[in-house]
């Protein structure tokens, strides 16, 4: 029997990808009748190209990657660089591999045809996830229209709003606070400091903005985020500029120019789930975002799910491996790490968006410290390889 995956997402996808180069037959099913992603950009650190390398999909994004120079960091208000942090040469012989800036389309179709070139893998569309039950080694799922699927396992890789997470009495997501504006607009012409190839990050009052080339540098990505009480499950809902003027009124009138030459914008709400129970229940597990949903000011949130499909399929690789076992040591091998992941991404969400005396202490300490130092605190996320499990 098949391993049933459901949803065919980037963390559905990368599963099929993995569990399929161990040999495993596997099942997607999703939803939507066709694979479209309505996201933008994806920051993917090393930690994330080793587990693209391990998929077997990095040479097929090369060409669409874009690999930025260095993290510059910016006090919104005044323009004024604050600091910045190497990624070129110094990150690849660090870390054993690049930092790349890539779209989310992109990826996504790269996994798509990594998954379709695999023998072992299939995809059910218009399968939406209604009901599933475990009798024995045998989990039967049913959608919403009666059609029924069986198999061996299952995997949740359904998304924040899993389905199979609530059947299985899972915790629902709350509002965050915080409403995210996206945006792309061509990269020739641009002035400085935002032709230059790099992320940048603006830190500011309530508010912060995040850019960076994407299709291999042809369009910058620009994401901002601000303090919001608007809330909407839907993540891609038509946004407007006026809609962040009252947060970036007072900042630096470059990006204020910036923000104007974005041609749409698409706004989505941040959620956070209460890290509360198992991810999996007997031969059912839950990953990626369906598991662990992560705020994005650590720009983790795909990585993670790509490294949750390499260590979970080499959790599975033994034939005849008892899954709900592999499933125990999958949770507790990734918790930890998605714990701190999760913890270090809060904290750069307040940090940012401090304000006064505590926002100037910020500004001041990041000017003083030292930007090798800086990427040395981040040696626990970016040197981890998921191909290596756990002591």
């Amino acid at each position: 029997m098949p391993i049933l995956i459901a949803g065919a997402g980037i963390a559905g996808l990368a599963t099929a990808v993995a569990l399929a180069q161990t040999g495993h037959s596997v099942r997607l099913l999703e939803k939507r009748s066709v694979l479209t992603e309505a996201g933008a950009g994806i920051q993917m650190g090393p930690n994330g190209v080793k587990a693209l390398a391990a998929l077997g999909v990095l040479e097929a994004l090369r060409p669409n990657a874009f690999r930025p120079e260095r993290i510059a960091v910016f006090q919104g208000r005044t323009g004024r660089r604050l600091t910045a942090i190497d990624l070129g040469v110094v990150v690849t012989q660090r870390y054993h591999a690049p930092y790349l800036t890539l779209h989310r389309a992109d990826l996504q179709a790269a996994l798509l045809a990594a998954a379709k070139a695999s023998p072992g893998v299939t995809i059910r569309h218009d399968f939406d996830v209604a009901a599933i039950a475990q009798s024995g080694g045998t989990v039967t799922v049913w959608a919403a229209d009666g059609r029924t699927e069986s198999g061996e396992a299952l995997i949740g890789a359904d998304g924040l709003w899993s389905r199979v997470r609530q059947l299985l009495g899972g915790p629902v997501p709350t509002a965050a606070g915080y409403s995210a504006y996206r945006a792309l607009i061509p990269r020739p012409r641009l002035t400085a400091p935002f032709d230059a190839p790099q992320v940048g990050l603006w830190i500011g009052r309530d508010a912060h903005v995040v850019h960076y080339p994407v299709r291999g540098g042809e369009q910058l990505n620009i994401v901002v985020i601000v303090k919001s009480r608007v809330g909407s499950p839907d993540w891609d809902q038509p946004g407007a500029i006026a809609d962040l003027t009252p947060n970036v009124a007072r900042w630096s009138p470059a990006m204020g120019a910036l923000l104007a030459r974005a041609p749409e914008w698409r706004r989505w709400t941040l959620y956070d789930l209460p890290a509360a129970g198992h991810w999996y229940e007997g031969n059912t597990c839950l990953i990626g975002d369906a598991a662990h949903p992560l705020l994005p000011f650590l720009a983790q949130g795909a990585v993670m799910a790509l490294e949750d499909a390499v260590a979970l399929a080499g959790l599975l690789s033994n034939p005849g491996e008892n899954h709900a076992a592999a499933f125990s040591r999958f949770e507790a091998w990734r918790r930890p790490r998605l714990t701190r992941v999760a913890n270090a991404s809060r904290h750069n969400g307040s940090l940012y968006h401090q304000s006064g005396l505590v926002a100037a202490v910020r500004d001041l300490g990041l000017r003083m410290t030292n930007a090798k130092r800086l990427l040395t605190e981040y040696d626990w996320l970016f040197g981890y390889d998921p191909r290596e499990p756990a002591a």
